[in-house]
């Protein structure tokens, strides 16, 4: 990309890149730190990027237009829907299909007769008398609105506009700041004994000194009890204290070059997966100010930057150590039970440059170049870990590598539950010296069933 110097605008600098496609994307920066990333071109990238400037303070709403092409009155709708409605609201447009306008009150008053005298025709048969008789062409395609709108009147007056709904949510709000909210906060910190002494006691302690502006402005909200829209995730973070995650993930070295370190990546997709976030595309659609509070920072990473230190992290090839750490703690913890583990493969297609070795994509039944992943369960549905292996690799020798990962995890003789992939008779002898398991054969007839059951 080629990188071009706008202008300033107060403490942000604003560079614009173009990409070989003829993209334009706009950066913002706050002290050489990265605030904002948006493709000009794509009017939800520019809401978003409104919302990130000016909810972490960056600048103002007449700013942050300014950096993202809105008007101040629209940067103001923008920011009272999100914070009424929620973010997905930004992005709804609230447009329907429109009316067969074209249509004057003679031509729609004649399809309204026919639609009266043949109520059990199709819409094109509708459509090709009313152009008969007519002389003139009818779509079929207005038959059917005309033939339905009464009941799309209905509809629409039955759900309620955005403006009505921000008015219902504008009062809701204002009654929960009057009547609930106080009160919540007041409840929790001194009638609870428990947590009124942890407050106490953190009182006590010195403010966090920081320095940098991002750093500075995370630690005064955190300082203040911002109101946070991720509040529920911050349990996890118990799980995470629990498991050991900085300890955990410190194989990935320290790179002082990154704004972001590869914990605070592999933080972000823990936290996105549990927030119900399909994929590393749709953080784009997060609300990074809330986001990055999870991870400890001002804002969150974006999907480059996550995609280009994940790229980083492969090359180091620690994934297998990570994943083997990870296991180990969860079964010393019993957070994973150790009765029974499932195993069964899933592949997964790849749309890449590089020749690899294809597998059957059964969700398209057909052939294409893809991986196959195997995840170790418990009986509760549980991972425990993965292995990833080309498409060439047969079933059984996975289940030989799970044993002997097993064993090395502290279970002696684990059972194992896997399909009919991994069925073969010298296999099972092999595999009963270390393991018990259960499985089913391929292509066994009535006869061979009768035989087994009349011999137990």
């Amino acid at each position: 990309m080629i990188a071009k110097y706008i202008k300033r605008i107060g403490k942000l600098r604003i560079y614009t890149e173009t990409d070989g496609r003829g993209r334009t994307f706009r950066k913002v920066f706050v002290d050489y730190v990265p605030v904002a990333y948006f493709d000009v071109e794509k009017i939800n990238e520019r809401k978003m990027a409104v919302i990130d400037l000016v909810e972490q303070g960056h600048c103002n709403q007449h700013q942050a237009g300014m950096i993202c092409e809105f008007h101040r009155n629209t940067v103001f709708k923008i920011l009272r829907v999100k914070r009424l409605l929620g973010i997905e609201a930004v992005f709804e447009d609230n447009r329907g299909p429109n009316g067969p306008f074209k249509y004057i009150g003679t031509v729609r008053s004649h399809i309204k007769k026919l639609l009266r005298k043949y109520p059990d025709c199709t819409d094109q048969t509708i459509a090709d008398m009313a152009s008969k008789e007519l002389s003139i062409e009818v779509s079929r395609n207005a038959v059917a609105r005309i033939r339905f709108e009464k009941e799309e009147l209905n509809r629409l007056n039955l759900r309620k506009s955005k403006a009505e709904l921000l008015m219902d949510a504008h009062c809701a709000d204002a009654l929960d700041k009057r009547n609930y909210e106080k009160n919540q906060l007041e409840l929790d910190f001194i009638w609870d004994q428990e947590i009124k002494e942890a407050s106490e006691e953190c009182s006590t302690e010195g403010s966090v000194e920081v320095s940098g502006h991002s750093r500075k402005s995370l630690v005064e909200r955190l300082s203040i009890g911002e109101h946070f829209n991720f509040a529920g995730q911050l349990m996890h973070h118990y799980f995470l204290n629990e498991t050991g995650f900085d300890e955990i993930t410190s194989v990935y070295p320290v790179n002082p070059d990154n704004v972001y370190q590869n914990q605070a990546i592999l933080s972000t997709i823990f936290h996105g997966i549990n927030l119900g976030v399909p994929s590393i595309e749709g953080l784009k659609l997060v609300n990074a100010s809330d986001m990055g509070v999870l991870i400890g920072q001002n804002r969150s990473p974006d999907k480059t930057t996550i995609r280009k230190q994940l790229s980083e992290m492969a090359e180091l090839y620690k994934s297998d150590t990570l994943i083997d750490n990870f296991a180990r703690v969860l079964l010393e913890q019993d957070f994973i039970d150790r009765e029974v583990f499932f195993i069964d493969g899933h592949f997964l297609p790849y749309y890449g440059l590089k020749v690899i070795a294809k597998g059957y994509y059964t969700v398209r039944r057909m052939a294409m170049k893809g991986n196959e992943l195997y995840a170790i369960t418990d009986l509760q549905g549980r991972p425990l870990f993965f292995i990833t292996e080309s498409n060439e690799i047969d079933f059984r020798p996975i289940i030989s590598r799970s044993v002997k990962k097993l064993q090395e995890y502290g279970i002696d003789r684990p059972v194992l539950v896997f399909d009919r992939g991994g069925y073969g008779i010298h296999f099972f002898k092999q595999l009963d010296e270390e393991a018990d398991f259960v499985t089913w054969a391929k292509y066994v007839g009535d006869k061979d069933l009768n035989r087994v059951s009349a011999a137990i």
